[in-house]
């Protein structure tokens, strides 16, 4: 076997024992335990943590990516140019601005107060909630045991499907269709606006307060 050869699967052990997805290419900035982007830094390509917090309050052109324990925080004046995915223990908070996709397939939330261009996706056993300075480009899922709470604007659709409830709140600004599939209710507050349809076709109820 050639020495290169020996190399490339010493460096691809290394990534896998850290729990680090082996197709990082050497641009990607690779780390374990907490890491911080400072203001004014700039990250080029992917930024991939195992075992930590990613706090961003700098700029990431690539996409982010966290695994184990710890949470994702892209801060008031963070900016992620690519998508943000959690797969570990904790959530994400989103203050600033993501410009893909933001999935959390733990057991953490998703909490948005600024911007994200693309889907919110749930899949485990936290909640999604769009404060009301939140907003989203495009559609918000849950799937599992959590629950969704509306109080920004959502240029999308938004649908539970899980164990989880919906709730939208007053002032909310919905532009497309609210869907509640499992076991949860379907809350509309009185001032909400939702333009597309609203369907509760699980075994709970919609009310409007």
């Amino acid at each position: 076997m050639k020495m290169s050869r020996l190399a490339a699967l010493g460096a691809t052990t290394a990534l896998l024992a850290a729990g680090i997805p082996a197709a990082a290419s050497a641009a990607d900035t690779v780390r374990s335990g907490d890491y911080t982007v400072a203001a004014g830094k700039t990250v080029r390509g992917d930024l991939i943590v195992s075992g930590g917090t990613i706090t961003i309050h700098g700029t990431v052109t690539g996409n982010v990516r966290q695994s184990g324990k710890g949470s994702i925080v892209v801060g008031a004046r963070g900016e992620v140019e690519g998508s943000v995915t959690e797969t570990g223990t904790g959530g994400i908070t989103v203050r600033g601005e993501v410009d893909g996709s933001v999935s959390e397939k733990g057991h953490g939330d998703i909490r948005v107060s600024g911007d994200v261009g693309g889907r919110l996706t749930e899949a485990d056993g936290g909640g999604v909630i769009v404060e009301r300075a939140g907003e989203v480009d495009g559609s918000v899922t849950e799937k599992s045991a959590g629950s969704i709470r509306i109080a920004g604007s959502v240029d999308g659709s938004v649908t539970e499907s899980g164990t989880g409830g919906v709730t939208v709140e007053s002032r909310a600004e919905v532009d497309g269709s609210v869907r509640e599939q499992g076991a949860g209710d379907l809350v509309v507050r009185r001032g909400a606006e939702v333009e597309g349809r609203l369907s509760e076709s699980g075994s709970g109820s919609l009310i409007r307060r």
